[in-house]
């Protein structure tokens, strides 16, 4: 047998060669190993030495490993905590990156079957005092959480992971609720709850009912609700300035224009120039602003945020931070900026922050502070270059929110003409666009903001998906979107547009564009004609088209009719909005119903498999760039003070 074979003659593996042999250890043993420094590398050569039969026919040795280690965690000894969470880690890792066939077999090789309610009921009340604790160090904290992260993402598929069932019968909520709520232990470890708290929120999400679920939708504790979005705003205005001190240096003739507003908007600190996108952070985002509406009040909310907060990899080593002030939804603009400039990179975050777009267009309350003209706040929008632009710079001025949210979902529009058109994405950027004019025509507020800009954003992505001439029904879906915020403007532009003459400039633009429209009405006749199952889209398409088409036929004849008696070829736009103001009385235009009314944002169906694809990757970056092995010098530095701390 492998086992035979001592990879290395230290304490350590000797011990753990013996104990996988089966043979009967000292209680004297067992105390003595805990307080050993994990050796991680060799632990698990020693496990890779073994086949799948093999580990399967030390399963006694291993479910009596397992038991000490859960044991030895009520001592709530700080060094024998900490190798404990270590090699509990190693052990899950181990046994579950064997082909062991489905997960109880794994669950029985670590634990044993007929004592493992028992067991995981033991270690999770264990797991919950350690993370509550005020007399562990804060190491053996994040090893915790640590050991919890790998032990929800052993399995692709969270929802058929056999191990989370247990954290479903015994809930950590409250646990991680106590790291959220504490500053101490907050900045260095609370987006490691939250990571945990993605995934388990989307443990069988659609199936029964959550408990983290309803924790979480029925949370109304100010306390932790700001504790949620100052670890989610922290996260977001680090990830900000790194990816912006990125391009800053990879782009000089940016550097300039930057370097203008960065340290201006947030402090200046020692940039982790390559911190990565956390997809689980952006997921817990998502799952609290869909489930908790009163999460809202959080969004808008100007907070301190610091710097001092960890990525995954530190193991929970804080580092200097610095402190600035800004509200959630303004970094979170910001953000969505920046994943949007590199969509084919961040396909998913896109989505996802599509979707948090969407949540928080529907909300009355979010909308009322982003369109309030008392709000304004000077959040900085990353512009792609482009040739055709006159300039890529915009001077940064404090704006409404909805004011930027507009030059949001314009820059997206205007940016993402490609072959590999993300067709979902501009969907839910049209989505986002109506919502945001319903509740301006609801509430009857005029924003100055510039719409030729939207308008000419839209038009320009109807013009290049068209273009494509892609034989994809489902294309029509975005195009009678389209047409449901061209006859917004139409027929209730006078209750939000800022004055009489934006109505004059979005005819004069509907009238240049009229050939994009027309290639609109000629793709839904053909659709029409092949009489497939998206009948009754195209008809709709063809129905929100009306107006457009009586605009422009109504009105060219009348220009033409100018131009000849003025043997003028193309007249400016000013003659032509004044042909359009002496033309407006005789105007038939066709009333459209429920141009003011959305389907409200809902995962089922159509999100399913897009979340459920995100979980697996998630759970696959998280085994892939998860380490348990502790440095020599942080090792040493967390016994030096645990000794001190135990005499």
């Amino acid at each position: 047998m492998s086992l035979q074979k001592t990879l290395f003659k230290s304490k350590f593996s000797i011990i753990y060669e013996s104990i996988l042999k089966g043979e009967e250890q000292e209680n004297a043993v067992w105390d003595e190993l805990f307080l050993i420094k994990v050796n991680v590398s060799a632990l698990e050569e020693l496990f890779n030495q073994l086949s799948s039969n093999e580990l399967i026919q030390l399963k006694s040795s291993i479910n009596k490993l397992f038991r000490k280690c859960v044991d030895g965690l009520k001592e709530e000894h700080n060094i024998k905590s900490l190798n404990i969470l270590m090699t509990l880690s190693c052990l899950v890792r181990c046994v579950w990156r064997r082909d062991l066939g489905e997960g109880f077999r794994a669950v029985d090789v670590l634990v044993g079957f007929d004592e493992a309610e028992q067991i995981m009921s033991t270690l999770i009340e264990q797991l919950h005092k350690i993370l509550i604790s005020s007399q562990l160090q804060e190491k053996v904290k994040y090893y915790a959480l640590l050991f919890l992260k790998i032990l929800t993402s052993v399995s692709d598929n969270v929802s058929q992971n056999t191990m989370v069932e247990y954290l479903m019968l015994h809930s950590l909520w409250y646990s991680l609720c106590k790291v959220i709520v504490t500053p101490s232990v907050r900045a260095s470890l609370g987006s490691h709850s939250l990571s945990l708290l993605a995934l388990l929120l989307n443990y069988r999400k659609n199936e029964y009912s959550n408990p983290y679920s309803i924790k979480v939708a029925g949370c109304d504790d100010e306390l932790l609700l700001n504790g949620f979005g100052e670890i989610l705003l922290n996260y977001i205005n680090r990830y900000n300035n790194s990816v912006l001190a990125v391009r800053q240096a990879s782009n000089q003739s940016y550097s300039e224009y930057i370097s203008s507003w960065i340290y201006w908007t947030y402090p200046s600190v020692e940039e982790e120039k390559d911190l990565k996108l956390n997809l689980s952070l952006l997921l817990c985002l998502y799952e609290i602003v869909h489930l908790n509406r009163s999460f809202t009040t959080v969004l808008t909310q100007t907070m301190s945020s610091t710097t001092s907060e960890n990525s995954d990899d530190t193991n929970g080593e804080e580092k200097k931070s610095e402190e600035c002030h800004s509200n959630l939804i303004s970094a979170f603009l910001t953000f969505s900026s920046l994943i949007f400039s590199n969509v084919r990179e961040n396909l998913a975050a896109a989505q996802l922050c599509f979707d948090i777009l969407l949540c928080v267009s529907e909300d009355n309350y979010a909308n009322a502070f982003m369109h309030d003209e008392n709000q304004v706040f000077p959040v900085f929008i990353f512009r792609t270059k482009l040739r055709h632009r006159k300039d890529n710079k915009k001077e940064l001025t404090a704006m409404s929110l909805a004011y930027t949210l507009l030059d949001l979902t314009s820059e997206f529009l205007m940016t993402n003409l490609t072959k590999n058109f993300p067709f979902e994405l501009y969907s839910k950027c049209y989505r986002v666009i109506h919502r945001i004019l319903c509740y301006q025509k609801k509430c009857r507020v005029r924003l100055n903001y510039p719409w030729p800009t939207l308008w000419t954003s839209i038009i320009s992505a109807v013009k290049w998906s068209n273009s494509l001439k892609l034989d994809d029904p489902e294309i029509i879906s975005n195009y009678i979107q389209v047409g449901r915020i061209f006859n917004m403007f139409v027929m209730y532009g006078d209750t939000f547009l800022p004055n009489p003459g934006s109505y004059d400039e979005l005819y004069y633009e509907l009238l240049r564009q009229h050939g994009v429209f027309d290639s609109l009405n000629e793709t839904g006749l053909k659709y029409l004609e092949k009489g497939n199952t998206h009948k009754e889209s195209c008809k709709e398409l063809l129905s929100n088209l009306h107006n457009v088409r009586a605009i422009v036929n109504h009105f060219s004849p009348k220009i033409e009719a100018w131009s000849t008696a003025n043997k003028i070829s193309t007249p400016t736009p000013e003659e032509v909005m004044d042909i359009v103001r002496s033309n407006y009385d005789t105007l038939t235009l066709k009333l459209q119903d429920g141009l003011d009314h959305f389907e409200r944002y809902s995962e089922i169906p159509r999100e399913q498999q897009f979340f459920t694809n995100l979980v697996r990757k998630i759970c696959k970056d998280q085994r892939e760039t998860t380490t348990v092995q502790i440095d020599t010098q942080t090792y040493h530095k967390f016994t030096t003070i645990s000794n001190i701390g135990q005499n």
